[in-house]
């Protein structure tokens, strides 16, 4: 296809699509619209935003043909809109080209092959941009013959017809140096059959043509996960969340495999990952609170106390929301007799939750160590079984401080039964006498 086609075919597509700008930057949105319009979109058909959510509305609403969008947005990233955008119109031409600040960011993009068309690096100009378009657009309306056999693969693996997937896959091997893509499907179509040595093969081979192709290293990891290699899955993951913006799903991911292959000494850029997100729901909230907590008390196990103490500090700091943690953190502290420690912990709950289970019992385990008391332990300890508030170190230090003050030990032993009961799996406590 000559020039001129290629411009034409630009032309007339900008002219029938309506383009969406996405970047947090209000100037930087302003300067692609006036771009956009010199290249001939309709201005009442160019909409920009600075969000993902406001992004995925404008898709919606209207027929969206070209998206530019930062590197970064609100809530996420272009790489989350891009996914959004494909699964929003299944089936329809969309141009998704994301606009990168560095070199580092614009390696990334190549990475993502098929999930990104292509990438601009800032600062760009009115050249740059069209030239961009213009071959996007192009390979968009008339793809190459390497792509329209990868599709062709597509829809065999769609079909069920895996080995013959695999064959057509193959002869657009030749036709690309770095053919990861195609390497990708393959490993698709060997994966669905259960050929699991086969697929990891495929998809090895195409990360040796980009180490960080985004699809070969999704599917290695879902396959190493489905056959329960968590330790190898676990360094595939960590290589996504390295190299590809965070999202809380990864951030999940990555946190509850690195908690169970015991790699704590990478939590803490997990944290400052789940800092940087713009939006953090509440169950990406929930499994950082539990990767940094469990990351503490293996610190602390160790005698890390530094490192054990910077981690709970920043559990309480992000992730007070919810009141287990600070518990948490006050009863581990507790068991390494630490309360002046823990009692700072005390803080970290919110106002209205003073009254609540969490707070009643962490303020008790503390004065179970500070006071010497035990009259007064027993009757507030008492006082929180009344409540049916029970925690079994609580109980213990309830039964403790009643024999210290003489309690009858049928009473004593009305307690240590009621332990067993809420509590079976606990090694049985010796009754009192």
């Amino acid at each position: 296809m000559s020039n001129d086609d290629k411009k034409a075919v630009f032309t007339s597509f900008v002219e029938e699509h309506d383009v969406l700008i996405v970047d947090k930057n209000p100037s930087s949105r302003s300067r692609l619209i006036k771009i956009m319009a010199d290249l001939g979109a309709k201005r009442n058909m160019i909409h920009s935003c600075g969000s993902l959510r406001d992004a995925i509305d404008l898709i919606n609403e209207k027929n969206i043909g070209v998206v530019l969008s930062d590197y970064f947005i609100g809530g996420g990233s272009g790489f989350d809109l891009f996914k959004l955008a494909r699964e929003k119109t299944p089936g329809k031409k969309i141009c998704l080209i994301l606009v990168t600040a560095d070199l580092n960011q614009s390696t990334v993009a190549k990475a993502a092959e098929e999930d990104v068309d292509s990438y601009v690096i800032k600062p760009f100009t009115v050249e740059s941009i069209q030239s961009n378009l213009i071959t996007t657009i192009s390979d968009k309306i008339n793809p190459s013959k390497y792509v329209k056999i990868i599709e062709a693969g597509k829809v065999l693996i769609a079909e069920s017809k895996y080995d013959e997937a695999i064959e057509k896959l193959k002869t657009a091997l030749p036709l690309n140096k770095k053919p990861a893509l195609a390497q990708f499907y393959i490993g698709q179509a060997e994966f669905l059959q259960q050929l699991s040595d086969e697929a990891k093969g495929s998809y090895t081979k195409g990360l040796s043509y980009n180490n960080i192709h985004f699809k070969c290293l999704s599917g290695l990891f879902d396959l190493l996960m489905e056959k329960k290699e968590y330790s190898e899955a676990y360094q595939v993951v960590k290589r996504v969340a390295k190299y590809f913006p965070a999202s809380p799903d990864r951030l999940q991911q990555v946190v509850r495999l690195a908690v169970q292959t015991q790699n704590f000494q990478d939590m803490q850029s997990y944290y400052d990952l789940f800092t940087s997100l713009d939006e953090r729901p509440d169950v990406c909230i929930n499994y950082i609170g539990a990767g940094m907590y469990i990351t503490g008390k293996h610190y602390l196990r160790n005698n890390s106390m530094d490192e054990a103490l910077k981690h709970f500090e920043q559990v309480g700091v992000s992730c007070s929301l919810f009141s287990k943690y600070p518990r948490a953190i006050i009863t581990t502290l507790v068991e390494y007799n630490l309360p002046d420690i823990a009692e700072k912990y005390l803080s970290r709950f919110d106002a209205d939750a003073k009254n609540e289970p969490d707070y009643l019992i962490s303020d008790y385990l503390i004065d179970s160590l500070k006071l010497k008391d035990s009259a007064r332990l027993v009757k507030t300890g008492l006082d929180l079984y009344n409540k049916n508030i029970k925690d079994i170190r609580c109980m213990q230090i309830l039964i403790d401080n009643m024999r210290a003050c003489g309690y009858k030990a049928e009473k004593i032993n009305d307690y240590l039964e009621e332990m067993h009961k809420l509590w079976p799996e606990t090694r049985p406590l010796k009754e009192a006498a």
